[in-house]
């Protein structure tokens, strides 16, 4: 749930920079000038453009935070082999949240598209598969 409260935050705020832009090209200029004037319509794409990209680099942060925490993922492992990508296994990275909460599967290199990015949720007690590494035969 708190993922989706930050993309909504981020949604709200990249919404709130878009109109103190306009605002601010409004002011500058007088109104119906669009097509017009070259300057109006450079600034006011301008504008947008900017809106666009920050909205783009919001969108990216987004998608790699933890569901659960929304900390950012951390500590890529590359899984696969380049040498058999084509045939049987393309190449993956596996990020984790430091949490303990999951991790996103992403594939490297996408062909046609690819596959989206998978997350998977660890379980509460995410050590126990570990207890029978510690264990002595």
């Amino acid at each position: 749930m708190r993922w989706w409260l930050l993309l909504v935050a981020k949604l709200a705020l990249l919404g709130a920079l878009h109109l103190a832009l306009i605002l601010a090209v409004n002011h500058f200029f007088p109104q119906d000038r669009m097509g017009k004037d070259l300057d109006y319509t450079f600034w006011l794409l301008a504008a947008h453009i900017l809106v666009f990209l920050v909205g783009y680099a919001l969108w990216i942060d987004q998608r790699y935070r933890c569901r659960s925490c929304c900390s950012r993922l951390r500590m890529p492992l590359a899984e696969g082999n380049w040498s058999r990508a084509v045939l049987f296994a393309p190449p993956k990275l596996e990020w984790i949240c430091p949490h303990g909460h999951g991790a996103m599967r992403q594939e490297e290199f996408k062909i046609g598209g690819g596959k989206p990015d998978v997350w998977t949720e660890n379980e509460k007690d995410f050590w126990k598969a570990f207890e029978d590494a510690w264990r002595k035969n």
